[in-house]
Order: structure tokens, then sequence, then C-alpha cells
């Protein structure tokens, strides 16, 4: 009985099992099926908007990495996600956009508003200031920055205006509307409106009269020749608008001795009213004057003063007297006249009003690589021209390269322009942006770029970032390549264009190394001993100053792709390692890939 259900029981056991067996090893392979097998492999890959999405922070709404949200803080954990078969010793090549941020522009949203005023356009000319507006002759250009030196106070280096001026292209036309005096005075009971000076001596100017006949009178002698010096000042004279300014002086002078320095005639633009010894004055000295022995009075001829034209001057008479000598001066008049300047009837234009930027760098001078928005252009823009301003409505990207493209028909690739304009958006403001000429066509400045980085997977540290650089020489590299050679190894190896070189082989203009014989030096074994020097010596460290070594321990390596001609084009990538960091980067030549 015993022995009857040990069989029993195996019979039993053997039939779960074969019953088991019917779909054998599916549990199995189900299993196997839900992992992936570990393998090695290089994937390249460019981030979509969806992968941006699944991202913390700004990059998810933004679409892109910043310095303040760089990719490697992002990059390997969604790697590790997205490939988790993949083993170490595999890398993967990833495409991103990066943002490099916009450029500070305050200085250009928060300049200074200055419009210029009458007094301002007569400090160019009386034509100028009769017209009120500048033209080809006379171009704002020319006169702005003097006049900003003079009428804005306080300026600090880097401050910027907007100012505001007249202009045609129409040059105003002027006549002389006949000879006019301006100042006239004939001494009569008293000094009137002159002003006497002692500086040194116990004599002064004074009136005095003889045979009806007054004039102020100034003798240093008092029981002898007494030293005194003391002047006689006109009040202000305003040459504003005249022109062809003279002068003349009817003056008797006795005692002189034949020492003229005793009495001078003067004229100062820039006279206080108080400290004569702080004036700058200019002597006038007449070609027809008294004889110096007598009491004659002698009228002088009208004496050219027309190098004050414009000017606000004062007219000094200056005596100097001695203990040896000291003449007797009166002087019975002063006149000054000149040419007065009018507009024809007509002929001024009706100008239009233009606006410009000007920066204070140590004096006052127009903005380099800006354009300030004019009420000209919006008008000739359409819509924009209703009110001089962009809005909503009116994108300033649908005008402005347009606008630039008229204003600067010269533009060279890579040229930058600031384009400063106003805005409205509730309230009227300045706003600014920055334009790049770049195939031909002004675009707005996008700081968002386009990097392509390769992270490669470690055995202990997962996914981390492999700092190798990828470059694609392009005709500005070659043209680096080209300016080396014809600074440091002479004009004899350069083409006539400027443009290739025959040291190296390299050629900006078909953008290659001309690896045939001949076009590289004989002092190099092989074309690619001349190339290696060419990108590993002048290239890179021209291109990459501040390269480094290592980053978080990994060498830093350069994979430089570049094109050759030697009957039929080539490409070919070689890989370069920094050996030494900056500030004097160095590389070494490792491998052609």
């Amino acid at each position: 009985m015993k022995r009857t259900m040990s069989k029993l029981t195996a019979y039993i056991i053997s039939l779960g099992l074969l019953v088991a067996a019917c779909n054998p090893m599916e549990d199995i392979y189900t299993e196997l099926d839900k992992k992936e097998t570990p393998y090695v492999e290089k994937v390249e890959l460019t981030l979509s908007d969806a992968d941006y999405e699944s991202m913390d922070g700004d990059v998810a709404a933004n679409y892109s990495f910043s310095a303040d949200e760089p990719a490697d803080d992002y990059i390997p954990e969604f790697l590790e996600e997205k490939y988790p078969g993949l083993e170490y010793g595999s890398a993967a090549l990833v495409t991103y956009h990066y943002s490099e941020g916009y450029p500070d522009l305050s200085a250009y949203t928060n300049a200074g508003y200055y419009s210029l005023s009458g007094d301002d356009y007569a400090m160019v000319s009386p034509v100028v200031e009769e017209a009120g507006y500048f033209s080809p002759k006379n171009p704002a250009g020319e006169f702005i920055p003097s006049i900003l030196n003079a009428s804005v106070s306080g300026a600090e280096e880097g401050d910027m205006y907007i100012v505001s001026y007249m202009y045609s292209d129409i040059e105003p036309e002027v006549t002389a509307s006949g000879e006019k005096v301006v100042f006239e005075y004939e001494f009569d009971g008293n000094l009137g409106p002159f002003t006497s000076v002692d500086v040194l001596g116990p004599q002064d100017w004074y009136y005095r009269e003889f045979g009806g006949t007054g004039y102020a009178n100034m003798s240093g002698f008092s029981g002898g020749a007494v030293p005194n010096e003391d002047w006689l000042i006109c009040p202000e004279i305003d040459l504003s608008g005249i022109t062809d300014a003279r002068m003349i002086v009817n003056q008797a002078v006795n005692y002189l001795g034949g020492d003229w320095d005793q009495v001078s005639i003067l004229i100062a633009a820039d006279y206080n009213g108080s400290d004569v010894s702080a004036a700058s004055w200019t002597e006038i000295e007449p070609g027809t004057k008294p004889s110096g022995n007598n009491w004659d009075f002698v009228e002088s001829e009208d004496m050219d003063i027309s190098a004050f034209d414009g000017e606000t001057i004062h007219v000094a008479f200056k005596y100097l007297s001695s203990s040896d000598n000291a003449a007797t001066w009166e002087v019975n008049s002063l006149t000054v006249k000149g040419t007065e300047m009018t507009t024809k009837s007509g002929i001024i234009a009706e100008p239009v009003e233009m606006e410009d930027l000007y920066t204070y760098d140590s004096g006052w001078e127009k903005t380099e690589g800006a354009y300030y928005v004019k009420a000209i252009d919006y008008d000739e823009m359409g819509s924009p021209g209703a009110y001089n301003n962009f809005s909503d409505s009116d994108d300033p990207d649908n005008y402005l390269p347009q606008l630039l493209n008229q204003k600067f028909p010269y533009a060279q690739e890579a040229d930058v322009m600031v384009v400063v304009y106003n805005y409205y958006s509730g309230g009227v403001s300045t706003r600014a942006d920055e334009y790049h000429f770049t195939e031909g066509n002004w675009t707005k400045y996008d700081p968002v770029v386009e990097r392509t980085e390769q992270y490669i997977l470690t055995q202990y540290d997962g996914w981390v970032f492999d700092p190798t650089v990828m470059v694609t020489i392009t005709s500005s590299d070659y043209q680096i390549i080209v300016d080396w050679v014809e600074a440091n190894k002479g004009e004899d190896f350069i083409d006539s264009y400027g443009t290739q070189e025959f040291y190296y082989g390299a050629g900006a203009y078909y953008n290659n190394f001309d690896i045939r014989e001949g076009n590289w030096d004989s002092s190099f074994n092989s074309w690619q001993d001349a190339v290696k020097e060419a990108i590993g010596e002048i290239l890179l460290p021209e291109k990459f100053p501040d390269a480094v070594a290592s980053v978080s321990g990994i060498a830093v390596k350069y994979e430089v792709t570049f094109a050759t001609y030697d009957g039929t084009d080539g490409e070919h990538t070689w890989v370069f390692q920094c050996t030494s960091s900056a500030p004097d980067p160095e590389f070494v030549f490792l491998r052609e890939k």
C-alpha cells in the first residue's frame, strides 16, 4: 500500500509538470521583454518642443537653456530617461537652443533730449541764425558737438542725448540789409555807460570838456610822472547777426614821448565785467592816429574787428604810465558798426525736424553704430507716420529692415546697428533694438542660438558633458590665417586680392586649403604638416583665446572640419586637444577622424 501511494504521488507530480509545459518558457520571455539589453551606441538628437516642456524651470517656458538655466543641469537626466538601455561608453550628440541674452541698450532708451534753440543756431553763423536750420553747406554734425559742449553742463562719460534740430536741402540765400551802427557813444557831461577800472596808481579816468568838446581823460602826471594802470571799458556790445564788424575811435594824445605802449585799444569776448586780468584781450591798433605830441583829435579809419563777428564783446582803453613818462589820453567817441545780414523774402525753405543721437566721450560726438528714427522716416513708412511711433498694430520689425536698407545701402556682412524708436503701448516710450546685417539682409538680433554638444555615459557618474568643440572652418576663419601670414611671413606669400596665402595654402575666397604642391611652403614635409600648424598654432588660438585644457576633469578636444583642393574637392575632420589653458592656449594634433 505504501509503495502504491508513492507511485501515485509521482504520477500526479509528473502530470502537473506536463500540463505546465504546454506553453514552455512563455513566462521567462515575458520578463525578458520588459528589459532592454544594454548596448554601446553614439546617438544624435535635436531637442523638440516636447523635450523642453518635459523639463523644469524657465527652460520649459522659453524652449531654450541659458546661463541661469545651463544645459548641463538638465540634459544628463533627460538622456538617462530617454536611453535607459545604453551602457557606459555611449555618447549622445545633442543639439539645443541656447539664449545668450539681450544686449543692454538702456543707454539708448534712457537718453536725454535736447532741442536746439535760436541761440544755438546763432553760434554757427548769422545766416544759420536767421534761417533757423542747417543745410548741406552748414551740416548739423559739424556744429552740434560744439553747441552741446557750450549748452549742456555736467555731462559725464557715456551720457547720451537725442538732439532735435531743423534741416533743409535748400541753402538759405542772404543779402546785406546795409550798414548798421551797433554801438555809438560820444562823451558828453560824464563817462556815460563806460566803467573805469583802477588797477594801479592814484589817478583814474574822468570826464573833461574843453572848447565845447567833451571827452574821457586820463593822465598819470601829478607834480611829476606817477605809475598807473587804468582801464576805461565800454558796455557789452552784441554783434549777433553782424558781419564785417568795424570800429572807429576819435582820440587825442599828448606828452607820449613816442611810447605808444602807454595807450592801447583792446577787445575781449570773455570779459566777466569785473576782472580785467581774467579776459583774453586782443589789441586793435589804428592806422590813423594822433601824433602823440598835441591836443588835436584824430578819428581813426574803420578798424577791422570782423574776427569778433557774431560775438558779444567789450572794448577797453588801457592806460599805462611810469615814473619816467606819463602821457595824457583823451577819448572823444567810440563807434562800432557792421553789415547786418537778413534772409531774402521767400528764400527760406520749409525745413523738417531731424533727430540724431550724440554721446559724451571727453566731448560730444555723434553716436556710432546707432540710428534714431526721425519724424520724416515715420511719414515715409505710411501708417506709423500718423503719430510718429510704432505700436502693436505697427510692428517695428515690419518696417525697420527696409529703413536700414535705405539709410545704409553699403552695409557689410556682420555690421551691427542699434535702432532707437518711439513705441506706443498705453503711452509713448523710447525703445531700442539691435539689428545685424547677415547674408544681405538686416534682421533683428535673436539671442537664441543653436548649440551642439556631446555627452558621454560614464560608469560611475552617469551622463556627463563632453566638452569636445565642433569647428567647421568658414571663409572668415581662412582669412584669419591669410592675415596672419601677411603680417608674419610677408606680402610675398599673399595673392593680389588679399584672400589667398601660399605658406599654408589657406584661401578665404575658395574656402579651402589648396594642397597642391607649390601652394604651401617647401619647409613643410607635407601639406598635412602645413595644415596642422595653420590650424593648431594660428587658427585655434585666435578663434578660442579663452580655451581651457579640461572641463570637469575631461580633456577638451576640438573636432575641426575643413575643405581641401588637390584638383578635386575634399573634406577632412581632424581632432586637436587643448593642452594649455588661456591666456595662451596651446593645441596639439591628435588624429584624423
